[in-house]
């Protein structure tokens, strides 16, 4: 693996000392020094990249395309500090920077729709979201709770798709994938908008079928299965929207498929996977008044309704409940003044959820009627300050919870950015209230309050390379904690007395007329910060389980010809902590996973309208292995190994 990277590093060494021949700019491209002065719209404020009070990766869709993704998640691997693992169920979620952020503390925003389902406020990756309609990726690599609530506790992935300005006309792409046993994907979107003077619109469509692995799973109990025909996952998504004047409409509608055969500890009995449904309709109606130049009052509700984690009756693990949330806010721009700028406003949700499967007293002591059902005020407010000196950012939050009383969650941040230096000190709080279905396995669940202390300092190498590092502390208190034991072989929730991590992130960034290169590195330790028992590992305080001390990730995108990029990537993923069988009195054993190189290959080509692409990922043919970030007796579940793909591509304009 050191070899590897080392070749890789040399490579890209050796175009930097003797690249000659100039390409023209792709003017869908930003240049690097433009990338960095952007503002970051998630960060609510005006400020760039360099002097947003946030620690943030932008990603933008040259990049994606480049670097031939082919679903969200090639695309976060190559995030600083983020790690995928495996839940129950053939469902893989996200950490990052040590943490376990599945349930709840990372929230995923799609055009300004929390993704995140309601019961366990869980996202589910794996050929999910649809990576070929997106115009870039903004993520806050840290908390955002004081905005954005409790579902930003960790971090906010901000994808915003593509408006009808930027279609312009009617967008195809198709994808194909197979691995060396396996049809392992093929997906289909397509994408039509248009803005004229008086109204935008865009429609976007997703379709695929692909699979989680082509490869074996055992279970603990000696047990083994092929995940080949046993995995498959199923997206489908339409998103629409519509604006005029300062209305705007949106609805996207999600139908995500699963097979699980794997379950939560043993290989289902029959061999027969359960098909799990994650369906759920999310709807925005805002309205932005531009009061003046300086405020604009922009009112919203959201409403968000499905059957998430939905499975049959006879299904092996049966899970019939129907939810949903209506989230009506008010957001205030006011910038009184080119050095003041403020945003605050009030939001709230009202959750519910019913029970429709034949158990007549699902939700327990909790509810009589299999309801069940809570609320949320909320406020906040932030304001920025820019002086010569230094820009002072200011912000807080207040919640009123309908079980759980009231929270405040501050927030401060000083940034700047001197020429070539800048800099950024930041603190954060954050609250997060149980999910519905947290409460219902466990009445007395309490919410968990998490602190986050953070310093970032970039340097301007030249006007084509950045070079960025952060430290970082996070300490979560009462954090809510899934875990199976033999009471409770289904698993529940509880609250223990602290998790977190501190470490630090190291991003290099490089852009010429050739092509570009980014790397970076993230280290994370636990000790001193968190002892949950299901997350640390007997003796080696300083890990928890599934997700690396350490990794590295590596992408180029290298003009070899015209309308040609040849695009390497890597992720060097550190060994890794899991449980590796049961002994002989019912104890977990516990083991080391060895470290991982994911190394890929694409080649792009554009003309005009047509693009086409073709490459390798995982040549090593490694096999990328999920963990379970919890003791919950899963079995590390292989993913696919190497695997090659086609995609072809066409737009057709409109006048």
């Amino acid at each position: 693996m050191k070899k590897l990277v080392i070749a890789f590093v040399l490579l890209i060494n050796t175009i930097f000392a003797f690249a000659q021949e100039t390409f023209p700019d792709d003017p869908y491209a930003l240049s690097l020094e433009e990338l960095m002065n952007i503002p970051i719209s998630v960060s609510k404020s005006d400020l760039s990249l360099r002097e947003t009070p946030s620690v943030i990766s932008v990603i933008t869709r040259d990049e994606i395309r480049n670097m031939g993704a082919r679903d969200l998640m090639d695309v976060l691997n190559q995030v600083p500090g983020f790690t995928f693992g495996v839940d129950v169920q053939n469902v893989v979620g996200l950490g990052s920077r040590g943490n376990w952020g599945h349930e709840g503390k990372i929230l995923l925003l799609m055009d300004g729709q929390e993704m995140n389902e309601i019961l366990f406020s869980s996202n589910q990756f794996g050929q999910h979201y649809d990576i070929n309609n997106i115009e870039r990726i903004e993520i806050i690599r840290g908390p955002g709770s004081s905005i954005y609530g409790g579902y930003a506790e960790l971090g906010v992935i901000n994808i915003i798709t593509r408006k009808g300005a930027q279609l312009n006309g009617v967008f195809l792409d198709a994808l194909v994938g197979a691995t060396a046993n396996s049809l392992s994907r093929l997906n289909t979107t397509i994408s039509a908008g248009q803005k004229t003077d008086k109204i935008e619109y865009s429609v976007s469509a997703h379709l695929g079928e692909g699979i989680r692995s082509d490869q074996t799973y055992s279970d603990f109990f000696g047990n083994s299965i092929d995940l080949t025909d046993k995995s498959r996952l199923r997206p489908m998504m339409i998103n629409a929207a519509v604006a005029a004047g300062g209305f705007s409409v949106r609805v996207i509608y999600d139908d995500y498929k699963l097979e699980s055969v794997d379950q939560f500890d043993e290989i289902a009995t029959t061999g027969i996977p359960d098909r799990i449904s994650f369906r759920q309709i999310f709807g925005e109606l805002k309205y932005a008044y531009k009061a003046s130049n300086k405020l604009t009052i922009t009112p919203r509700v959201n409403i968000k309704t499905g059957q998430p984690w939905k499975t049959a009756e006879d299904a092996y693990v049966p899970y019939l409940l129907d939810a949903r949330r209506v989230a009506p806010s008010i957001n205030v721009d006011w910038n009184p003044t080119a050095k003041i700028s403020v945003v605050a406003g009030g939001d709230s949700y009202f959750d519910f959820a019913e029970y429709t499967g034949p158990d007549a007293d699902y939700f327990g002591d909790f509810s009589s009627d299999n309801t069940i059902s809570f609320y949320n005020l909320g406020a906040f407010a932030q304001g920025v300050i820019k002086t010569d000196a230094l820009n002072i950012t200011l912000g807080s939050r207040f919640d009123a919870h309908s079980q759980f009383g009231t929270a405040f969650s501050p927030r401060i941040g000083f940034t700047k950015a001197y020429n070539k230096l800048h800099f950024k000190a930041l603190y954060s709080r954050a609250f997060r209230a149980p999910a519905l279905e947290n409460m219902n396995y466990n009445p007395d669940v309490e919410p968990e309050k998490t602190g986050v202390a953070e310093i970032e300092v970039g340097y301007k190498l030249n006007d084509n390379m950045f070079l960025t590092g952060n430290a970082f502390h996070i300490q979560i208190t009462d954090p809510i904690v899934y875990f199976v034991d033999v009471a409770n072989p289904i698993g529940t929730y509880d609250n223990f007395n602290k998790a977190g991590s501190v470490g630090f992130e190291l991003d290099y960034r490089a852009k010429y007329e050739w092509g570009s290169v980014s790397i970076n590195y993230a280290y994370y330790n636990a000790k001193n910060t968190g002892d949950v028992p299901y997350y640390i590992v007997p003796n080696d305080e300083g890990h928890v389980l599934a997700l690396p001390g350490s990794r590295l990730n590596g992408f180029a995108s290298i003009r070899i010809a015209k309308g040609f990029t040849l695009n390497p990537s890597f992720n060097l993923i550190g060994e890794r902590n899991s449980i590796t069988g049961i002994d002989n009195n019912d104890n977990y054993v516990y083991g080391k996973v060895n470290g991982q190189l994911l190394a890929n290959l694409f080649l792009r080509y554009t003309n005009k309208n047509i693009e086409l692409g073709a490459g390798v990922y995982d040549l090593a043919d490694e096999g990328q292995v999920f963990i379970q970030a919890f003791s919950g007796g899963h079995a590390p579940l292989p993913g696919i190994g190497r695997e090659y793909q086609v995609r072809l591509a066409y737009t057709l304009p409109f006048n």
